[in-house]
């Protein structure tokens, strides 16, 4: 059995009367079981409003920015004559670039990257 788990948002005006209920002395187990809400969320709103005095919800933070590569035409030169390296092989011959950044980097380009040979798995066949 498996259960699908949905993030709800819940309007202005359902925070504000969670908290006012709360702040009236009912319980957040009892608030939570009245309107449906979990007792994380009623939680989570309530340092909301000790710390922002705002119910609404807190506005996305930007992306933290990957390194990029910046230079292409150097890049392009660097993988020519080292295709044959993994990413991870390529990362600190190339300088302070991570071996995610540089996979990226070959997507970007349409190359693909060289994988780590792995042998298959062999069984030794039990006697019969």
């Amino acid at each position: 059995m498996s259960f699908l788990v949905v993030a709800v948002a819940y309007s202005k005006d359902l925070g504000e009367g969670a908290l006012r209920w709360m702040s009236s002395g009912r319980s957040i187990s009892r608030v939570s079981r009245l309107l449906d809400v979990s007792r994380p969320t009623l939680y989570k709103w309530r340092n909301q409003v000790e710390q922002t005095a705002k119910v609404e919800a807190q506005p996305p933070r930007p992306p933290i920015p990957h390194q990029k590569i910046e230079d292409w035409q150097a890049f392009r030169e660097f993988v020519a004559p080292h295709g044959e390296l993994t990413t991870e092989e390529m990362a600190p011959k190339w300088g302070n670039m991570s071996r995610h950044t540089i996979g990226r980097g070959l997507r970007k380009m349409g190359d693909t990257r060289k994988k780590k040979v792995q042998l298959p798995r062999t069984r030794s066949k039990s006697p019969d």
